[in-house]
């Protein structure tokens, strides 16, 4: 639907839709681009090949050793020290690995390499993308745990009726937790009537305490549609226009140089040519930042990836300033204005936003694993920011998020003609389909699927409707990222072929 070329974060990092499934999608027949089973004899290819062989042959030591030397020099510090540190955990805990399959998709010159892990048999994507300014040279390189390709062989390869639906979902579910420990919710719905809405797993773990229907997640980027819908709200009645500068709704915004440059409807496209607030600076202080103007000097002093209009990059901060921009339109804070705008005509009542410290009942602890290889959970205390923000970070239910894709299609929160502007002329981004105003949409049996997914440590959540019917899947999860979203996606491809023909 939409993934993250990241170029500059810190991997499997915050409130994004991740890079990460980008990469999940390759393990997908429905979305995935050509399947090489050899290394191609390119940039990324011969850089994928020498990681493998050093992965086998190094200690942790070795590697971190060979690593900087295929990285570009315009490599963010933050994400080299997160690389260095995911290929040592490789090392350490994969029992050595061996190619399985590569394939090129999302920016020019990117390969997605799968590589199966000796010791456990699970299989990671590294993702590798090279640096068309320096030779040899990666701009980005992450990598991702996969789904075991056994769990969708036997799913319907065309149309599927909902009695198969729910069948072959509920089967993946229970693998997904014999192979993964899977814990969270899946619910799906055909557009009327909820066809398979089951829970798994652990809420907290340390005193046993199951997940149920009533559990309550983090859901990260997904909070990005909230924002837009917002957004699009106050242009609706006339108060915003798509085409406001930055400058013109953010005037105590530090570079206003570049704030004339920048509109609303770039920053809603991530075609503002910002870069990204998440590093080293807001963890170290990360209680400095709560309310969205709190982050403008940081988010002003970031280098920019690109010019405005130009190229799709995806960027947190371009959708905290958007969260700026509501706040001085509406006069009321961010989060008021989406609990009594979004929230409440929709019905969201057990949706909300909260900080580090907050004592929310219900609420999920995040946990995540330290390494694509790692069999133990660590809880994400020390890896999340101190508060939500308008790029995400809020919570949710699957029952929340449902009655927002029905509030959505069904005119509570816009008109038709707003959503179908919100939609007009997607912007390409990495993986399948295109980059809306703050949703992602792609077309699988004719239809248009929308939604938005989100990861970070301790959080994988997604959310995709079939527009032209209404059929949605939801899948909220407090272990991640990039544990579970492709199992949302396929899903949906199945809710799209409902009632159409072989």
């Amino acid at each position: 639907m939409l993934r993250s070329t990241r170029k500059t974060l810190r991997p499997s990092l915050l409130l994004a839709p991740l890079l990460a499934c980008a990469a999940a999608v390759s393990s997908s027949a429905a979305l995935a681009g050509p399947v090489s089973t050899t290394l191609p004899d390119t940039e990324a290819g011969r850089i994928g090949g020498a990681m493998i062989a050093h992965i086998n042959s190094d200690t942790k030591e070795q590697i971190g050793e060979w690593v900087p030397s295929v990285l570009s020099s315009t490599f963010d510090p933050a994400a080299k020290g997160m690389i260095l540190t995911q290929l040592a955990a490789t090392v350490r805990d994969s029992g050595g690995v061996d190619f399985v399959d590569a394939r090129t998709q999302g920016p020019p010159g990117m390969l997605i390499v799968t590589i199966k892990g000796r010791r456990t048999g699970k299989l990671v994507a590294l993702v590798l993308l090279p640096d068309p300014e320096q030779p040899g040279k990666l701009a980005m390189v992450d990598m991702v745990p996969l789904d075991d390709r056994t769990l969708y062989s036997d799913w319907p390869e065309t149309v599927a009726s909902q009695a198969e639906i729910a069948q072959v979902t509920k089967a993946a579910l229970d693998k997904l937790v014999l192979t993964n420990d899977f814990s969270g919710c899946v619910t799906v719905n055909d557009g009327e009537k909820t066809i398979f809405d089951e829970c798994r797993g652990l809420a907290e773990r340390r005193f046993n305490v199951p997940v149920d229907h009533e559990t309550k997640f983090h859901i990260a980027s997904m909070g990005k549609m909230f924002t837009a819908v917002a957004i699009a709200q106050l242009v609706e009645a006339g108060k915003l226009s798509w085409d406001d500068t930055l400058a013109l709704r953010v005037p105590e915004y530090p570079d206003q140089a570049s704030a004339e440059k920048i509109t609303v409807w770039q920053l809603l496209h991530h075609t503002s040519g910002l870069g990204d607030y998440i590093g080293p600076e807001l963890f170290q202080h990360r209680k400095k930042f709560v309310d969205p103007v709190d982050y403008l000097d940081l988010i002003a002093r970031q280098p920019k990836v690109g010019e405005p209009g130009g190229d799709w990059s995806y960027s947190n901060s371009g959708f905290v300033l958007l969260g700026r921009i509501i706040e001085n339109v509406s006069g009321e804070s961010y989060f008021n204005y989406v609990r009594r705008h979004v929230f409440a005509p929709a019905g969201m009542d057990a949706s909300g936003f909260d900080r580090l410290d907050d004592v929310v009942p219900g609420l999920a602890v995040g946990y995540y694993r330290e390494g694509a290889f790692a069999d133990a959970w660590k809880a994400d205390w020390f890896e999340n920011v101190y508060a939500a923000a308008p790029d995400g970070g809020g919570y949710s239910t699957n029952a929340d998020l449902l009655r927002f894709s029905a509030a959505l299609r069904g005119g509570k929160l816009l008109k038709p003609a707003t959503i179908a502007k919100m939609f007009e002329d997607a912007v390409p981004a990495a993986g399948p389909g295109g980059y809306a105003a703050g949703f992602g949409e792609r077309v699988s049996h004719g239809r248009r699927i929308r939604g938005h997914p989100g990861g970070i440590e301790g959080t994988d959540a997604n959310m995709a409707i079939v527009w032209e019917t209404g059929a949605t899947v939801a899948l909220t999860s407090n272990q991640g990222p990039g544990q579970s979203w492709l199992f949302a996606e396929r899903i949906a491809d199945l809710l799209a072929s409902l009632g159409q023909k072989n």
